[in-house]
């Protein structure tokens, strides 16, 4: 379903992008998609922790999810 990862965010290519509901302090998640249609989710608090790593589906799944929950 997923899996975790850790270490250095420059180790991936692309460009991570924070929620648009993004909280002033910064407090928030931040996700990256590649065109291997992997997508990996972080905390923007803590970034070099753990990331979750989704496939395209699962991620779009999880987006739709999380949309209905709003």
């Amino acid at each position: 379903m997923f899996e975790t990862y850790t270490g250095n965010s420059q180790d991936f290519f692309g460009q991570w992008r924070k929620s648009r509901y993004s909280y002033d302090i910064g407090a928030c998640c931040e996700v990256l998609n590649l065109t291997s249609g992997e997508s990996f989710f972080r905390d923007s608090v803590h970034p070099e922790d753990a990331q979750l790593k989704f496939e395209n589906r699962e991620w779009m799944t999880f987006l739709a999810v999380s949309k209905e929950a709003l």
